[in-house]
């Protein structure tokens, strides 16, 4: 009697397991795209894309194209360097386990000031040494 009470303990608990996890697979897709930039169409190769929720993602490869499956209303970011920060955020509306998205990146430019080398710590210090140099007369 107490054998065939565990028994059915386990059934239920593996039946309830797996239904949990049938129930949560029809909210997964496969999400897929191509990262381009905005002024030319050019595809942005090895671009990171990351679910905000899950910590997972990939990157796009050589010719800017992506694939990896995520979850229906996931917040996805897309960063690269010399490109503002984008955001998508999956539809949780979907009927279909598929979704594509072409998705488009601004550029980002960034302004220095302008570094002046120099090998002495002025000016004045350069033109003294550059006089005082003794050129070698075995030439």
């Amino acid at each position: 009697m107490k054998n065939s009470i565990i028994i059915f303990l386990i059934n239920f608990l593996v039946f309830q397991a797996l239904n949990i996890s049938a129930q949560n697979n029809k909210d997964f897709i496969q999400f897929s795209g191509v990262v381009v930039s905005q002024d030319s169409l050019k595809p942005i190769p090895y671009c990171s894309i990351i679910d905000k929720k899950t910590k997972r993602g990939t990157t796009s490869d050589y010719f800017g194209y992506f694939s990896f499956v995520a979850t229906k209303g996931d917040s996805i970011l897309f960063s690269s360097i010399g490109y503002k920060k984008a955001e998508f955020t999956i539809p949780d509306t979907l009927t279909t386990d598929k979704y594509s998205l072409i998705q488009i990146m601004y550029e980002d430019t960034i302004l220095l000031k302008t570094a002046v080398i120099y090998p002495w710590p002025s000016k004045e210090q350069f033109a003294k040494a550059f006089v005082e140099t003794k050129i070698p007369n075995d030439d």
